[in-house]
């Protein structure tokens, strides 16, 4: 199958979820987010800003800020010309943005080496860690800015034995899933 059927599985799947089992299924991957190494001895974690159909992160989020860790999400930054991560707090406004996508309104920018782990949403993954994104690239060019541990995160039926990449793809080190930990980079033993 390729980048673009699987983008359109996924996106019809997504699109009939039932809201209550997305938001249970969503407490359940976070809860294991929780639990990574990774992310307990992070003290910055890149997260995101669940689109309709992904894997929400309002609980790990406030979770960690609880903590006193500093979180960063995704933002367009026009002196770049693509996506950085930005800091937020409790206090950080956010605007909409293209795609659908909420951004903080007044961005400022995290230093990609201060970042322990990013978690990161896809389309689909595969037990290697390779990821299919929408297709904008936006997030390989972040990513590939930062050696934090990368970790995607998904509901089990977007994991697949095996999905297309290409060279510039940026692969998942863990996989998480509301059932499943997988370690990425070509290894599909479970971790948790």
């Amino acid at each position: 199958m390729s980048k673009e059927e699987l983008r359109q599985v996924i996106h019809d799947r997504r699109a009939g979820l039932d809201p209550a089992w997305r938001s249970e299924q969503s407490a359940m991957a976070q809860a294991r987010l929780l639990a990574l190494p990774a992310v307990i001895s992070a003290v910055v974690v890149g997260l995101y800003v669940a689109l309709p159909g992904e894997v929400e992160m309002s609980d790990l989020e406030a979770a960690l800020m609880s903590t006193g860790r500093g979180i960063c999400v995704p933002a367009f930054d026009p002196a770049r010309g693509g996506y950085a991560l930005a800091l937020v707090s409790v206090d950080t406004n956010y605007i909409e943005a293209p795609f659908g996508l909420r951004e903080p309104e007044d961005p400022v920018w995290a230093d990609p080496a201060t970042l322990g782990c990013v978690v990161v949403p896809g389309v689909a993954f595969d037990e290697a860690g390779r990821r299919i994104g929408h297709g904008g690239g936006h997030y390989d060019r972040m990513l590939a800015e930062t050696s934090a541990v990368k970790i995607g995160v998904a509901f089990d039926f977007q994991v697949f034995e095996e999905v297309p990449g290409e060279a510039h793809d940026v692969t998942m080190d863990i996989i998480i899933t509301p059932t499943r930990a997988l370690a990425g980079q070509n290894s599909c033993r479970e971790l948790i």
